[in-house]
């Protein structure tokens, strides 16, 4: 492991080897009990590191690279929503028994599917998406594509962050002039198989019903009706006992605009 010191706390990065032996990178930060965080889609574990430093006086923060980020392998074969499962289990056992799972969009629509099948004590969901209101790129996924086989990925994301999550135009353009969108260009490809998997989601979710833990959902007041906040509904229903809490003025990306406000809520439900 390398320790790497950042303004107010020491990050330590580490990694483990996935099921199928794709190597995944981790970077872990404070101390107590154990919470393993897990990105969206065009991100890195850096989306949550603004909770995790908030948290890191109480938790020992995982804070995971997802397969074809930063320094985590691709993987090998074809790609399956599966093998993200499996990703996120390697990084819990990594944490030890009794961490606990905290993640955004289709992270969280990962780890909502690696709970059901590796147990932990509480789940956090930031708006995971789901195709009960349609399909999430539907007919703006072949376009997509044609822009970056075009070597234009600049026109590939504008694309995609206006028609997929949803982003209204001011935070396309916040991002676009940002000294972050080079790291988000690199990401652009990776993108198509996760549109991918989403597309080939169940719109019945009535297996959560099943889940085995205490679960709470996040969900901006901001966001977009589809494909965050049907979803976000749709979950609500079935999920057991879930507890729901509005980020009031805030959208799909409260973990960057207001970690004050996330870190306080995971904290919260955490502690419970």
């Amino acid at each position: 492991m390398t320790t790497i010191h950042l303004e107010h706390a020491a990050v330590t990065e580490g990694s483990v080897r996935s099921a199928d032996g794709t190597h995944i990178c981790y970077h872990r930060l404070g101390s107590g009990p154990a919470v393993v965080f897990v990105h969206g889609s065009v991100a890195a574990h850096t989306d949550w590191m603004p909770v995790v430093r908030l948290l890191a006086g109480h938790f020992t923060c995982y804070a995971m690279d997802r397969r074809g980020r930063a320094k985590s392998g691709v993987g090998v074969g074809p790609y399956s929503i599966e093998r993200e499962y499996e990703d996120i289990a390697a990084v819990l056992a990594a944490a030890g028994p009794g961490a606990a799972l905290a993640a955004h969009s289709f992270g969280a629509t990962c780890a909502l599917g690696a709970a059901m099948r590796y147990p932990v004590p509480r789940l956090v969901l930031y708006e995971p998406p789901f195709t009960v209101g349609g399909l999430i790129a539907g007919e703006y996924l072949e376009p997509y594509v044609r822009a970056l086989e075009e070597g234009d990925p600049d026109r590939a994301l504008e694309l995609g962050l206006a028609r997929f999550p949803h982003l209204p135009a001011e935070a396309i353009t916040a991002l676009r002039t940002s000294r972050g969108w080079p790291r988000v260009r690199t990401m652009a490809k990776s993108w198509i198989r996760e549109l991918e998997a989403m597309d080939a989601l169940s719109t019945d979710l009535v297996t959560f019903r099943a889940l085995p833990c205490p679960s709470m959902l996040l969900v901006g007041d901001q966001s977009p009706e589809h494909p965050m906040l049907d979803s976000a509904r749709a979950l609500a229903e079935v999920l057991p006992g879930v507890r729901v809490e509005c980020l009031a003025g805030q959208g799909h990306g409260a973990m960057r605009s207001a970690p004050d406000k996330v870190a306080h809520l995971i904290r919260d439900f955490l502690a419970d």
